[in-house]
């Protein structure tokens, strides 16, 4: 089949510029233009069956125009039919270069997705390669229905579609199938993102010890709810500070983490903000891995402030009022009868009066992923930045000595060279920690691992070495229940580290529990 007609170049632009269709230029007044503009309103709004049907309309109308089966395309991506759109759009002439872009941008899509296999639950298909990450699923299917009942609920709205999770093997293939770049990824940290009607996220075998992916995978289905439940309408920093707010829902947990907390407490304290108009476009594009947690520690305030202000239900009630096509000045005027500004400044004197504290030596932790085709068993020593939060020369000298002591099987000497890098860096590294603190666990020194790690713990709770080494220490000492308690949540952090799945089969089979055990062997088949 060859498509007669072209797409109308300044069309497509507008519209991947995602410009809405009210706020367009009138360059027609009927006919297929107009029709089209509906149709891309459809699209942005992720109203994705009703801009099927739509469509279908259009084709019967224009069966020759270029512009319809570009569109009819776009709603097959955000279907993710990646192989279906290809096949429409490669009859689409091309010569614009918004063309050959989203031509580029659905065939890269569709090579990377290429391998993916489905596993569905209720109310998720999960793509994800054949192989050891079929590990996830038991972990993914657990966060995420959790999250349909519980986050549903706070926004009032649960999707009818099956809504689509797509796992990728690393940075590279993850860069190629968004509009982030891997300087953008290696600066920021991102490893997801809900676009395209769909959450996208890295595997965590891609990272070098692993990441908490499932509450990661929370907060992009927040994003989700709010893209859906407003017509795409809630504004970024809303949108964040939200799925920040809301991510650790899920399980129970607490927003609020101890880095966040201080790098909003300096903020406050030195004047130095990120203005809401320079979180645009994304969190992802920011500058700095500090300024990241430092938006995000605003905007997930905000929203406490606004729940402090107006009660839970003052998300839901936002949404709505957005997804009916009011501006966000008018909404938060009619929900929270204040203006932005005014708004604003109510929650920094909220900040200011919770008196939030900053811990010093307290830094944001580089996100670091394996290297290309990196092993499981890959060393935090192989990573150049692994000493970024350690310290100056002095400190990485006692610890270089200290290493050359503990593989020449001097362990006495090597804890008092950790400890004397301890006592040298103001930082409070948990790579420095745990390297006292593991060696402290050769010598069976528990009291002090204990201390030592337990600190480590509260500045860094979701470090999974800090985990991993607690609960060997319990496991050590034969408490085997605060072992499997460290053990499982290191697990839900990094399900790739063998160890961790040895030292539970042996924790099941020792207390006699075959159910865990049979289940903890399968999991463990996974990485073979």
């Amino acid at each position: 089949m060859k498509i007669i007609s072209k797409p109308c170049g300044y069309l497509l632009l507008i519209i991947l510029l995602n410009i809405p269709a009210i706020a367009l230029p009138s360059i027609a007044k009927a006919g297929l233009q107009e029709d089209l503009y509906q149709g891309y309103e459809l699209v942005d709004q992720w109203r994705i069956d009703e801009a099927e049907a739509y469509v279908e309309g259009l084709e019967k109308t224009y069966p020759n125009s270029g512009d319809v089966y570009f569109l009819k395309s776009r709603v097959e991506f955000f279907k993710g039919n990646y192989a279906k759109a290809w096949s429409i759009l490669k009859d689409v002439d091309d010569t614009e270069t918004v063309v050959k872009e989203f031509k580029g941008l659905v065939s890269r899509t569709k090579k990377a997705s290429a391998k993916f296999i489905t596993h569905e639950t209720e109310h998720f298909k999960i793509r994800y390669i054949d192989g050891p990450d079929e590990i996830l699923i038991h972990f993914a299917e657990q966060v995420l229905e959790q999250s349909y009942k519980i986050l549903g609920s706070i926004i009032d709205f649960y999707p009818k579609e099956k809504i689509l999770i797509e796992i990728y093997p690393g940075r590279e293939n993850f860069s190629k199938i968004s509009p982030l770049t891997l300087k953008d990824i290696m600066t920021s940290g991102t490893v997801a993102l809900c676009k395209y009607r769909r959450i996208m996220i890295i595997t965590p075998a891609s990272a070098l010890r692993g990441y908490n992916w499932m509450d990661t995978l929370s907060h992009e289905f927040v994003h989700y709810l709010l893209s859906s439940a407003s017509h795409n309408n809630v504004p970024l920093w809303l949108h964040e500070g939200i799925a920040k707010n809301l991510e650790a829902r899920w399980r129970g947990g607490a927003p609020m983490t101890p880095i966040m907390e201080t790098v909003l407490a300096s903020g406050i304290k030195n004047d130095y903000l990120v203005k809401l108009k320079d979180m645009m476009p994304s969190f992802a594009k920011l500058k700095s891995a500090e300024d990241v947690q430092l938006a995000y520690a605003e905007v997930s305030t905000m929203v406490d402030t606004l729940i402090k202000l107006k009660g839970a239900t003052i998300i839901s009630k936002l949404v709505k009022s957005l997804k009916k096509g009011k501006t966000f000045e008018e909404t938060i005027q009619q929900e929270v009868g204040m203006t932005l500004p005014e708004f604003q400044a109510t929650w920094k004197k909220d900040i200011k009066s919770k008196k939030m504290k900053t811990i010093p030596g307290l830094r944001v932790l580089r996100f670091e992923f394996k290297k290309k085709n990196g092993s499981a068993s890959e060393s935090e020593e192989d990573i150049p930045s692994a000493f970024d939060s350690i310290g100056g020369k002095r400190t990485r000298d006692f610890i270089l000595l200290g290493d050359i002591l503990k593989e020449r099987n001097r362990i006495p000497a090597a804890i008092i060279e950790y400890e004397k890098a301890l006592d040298s860096t103001r930082f409070l590294s948990p790579i420095l920690y745990n390297k006292l603190g593991r060696t402290y666990l050769q010598e069976k020194q528990y009291d002090n691992a204990e201390n030592l790690l337990t600190t480590s713990l509260g500045y860094y709770p979701d470090f999974p070495t800090t985990l991993v080494n607690l609960g060997e220490l319990y496991f050590q000492k034969n408490q085997m229940s605060q072992a499997e308690d460290f053990f499982q949540r290191a697990i839900k952090l990094n399900p790739f580290n063998p160890f961790l799945h040895k030292r539970l089969i042996s924790l099941y089979h020792s207390t006699g529990r075959k159910e865990e055990l049979a289940w903890q062997e399968r999991l463990y088949g996974f990485l073979k």
